[in-house]
């Protein structure tokens, strides 16, 4: 196997190790850099089974020794390899974590090390989903739509927190967003909530110093507007 001579090379957009084989391939950015400087295609590939003992560089040159199934080398661009420590021992765990450009090049090589006979194992990989939230623009709720099952057109009449808290923490939380006000947290603080509006006017609750209207760093929420 060729050995490469590690040039560091950066240019505007990858970096790249300048080697002696005729065949160049991407240098791994440091597994210390945060996942925001790379590409938002960037895909993790998880690799299990491992050999004991393996190193980042172990890892690379595995990836680059398999092959699809026409034969054809999968050649990923490589952005980072983690390899996973016991924080006390230092030793791996017999896994891999492999960051390459985009899915396609992860579904490749996923599907090329999944099976995979490797120093008397037999690896297993699939792609890793995503952790980020895509962001979706949802329609804004009209809570006069809500149901709550009666809960706030009753909440005058009711005597205690029991009665509330027959209607369920769904119809609960439906009352706060009729009422206008923060329908988050757990069945106790939304009754609680609901429970110090008891008897108020509207335009006293809804009085941001009352401390009940939803915000958003420290914003109202313009959805309750």
């Amino acid at each position: 196997m060729h050995r490469c001579v590690l040039v560091l090379a950066l240019s505007a957009s990858h970096a790249f190790v300048a080697t002696t084989h005729k065949q160049c391939r991407p240098a791994l950015r440091s597994s210390i850099l945060s996942d925001d400087v790379f590409p938002s295609t960037a895909t993790d590939v998880f690799v299990g089974n491992m050999p004991y003992g393996m190193s980042d560089d172990y890892v690379k040159d595995l990836v680059y020794t398999v092959r699809k199934d026409d034969g054809s080398p999968v050649n990923p661009e490589v952005l980072r390899v983690t390899v996973p420590r016991d924080e006390e021992t230092g030793k791996d765990r017999g896994l891999a974590f492999v960051k390459v450009l985009d899915a396609t090049q992860a579904a490749d090589l996923s599907a090329a090390l999944d099976g995979f006979e490797y120093r008397g194992r037999v690896l297993n990989s699939n792609v890793k989903e995503s952790r980020k939230k895509k962001w979706v623009e949802r329609p804004a709720v009209d809570p006069a739509t809500l149901d709550d099952g009666g809960l706030f057109e009753a909440l005058d009449t009711l005597p205690d927190k029991f009665a509330i808290q027959e209607y369920g923490l769904e119809k609960i939380r439906n009352a706060c967003k009729k009422a206008r006000i923060k329908a988050g947290g757990d069945l106790e603080q939304c009754t609680a909530r609901l429970l110090k509006i008891q008897g108020l006017k509207s335009e006293v609750y809804l009085d941001p110093a009352f401390g009940l209207i939803p915000t958003r760093n420290n914003r109202r929420n313009a959805r309750w507007n």
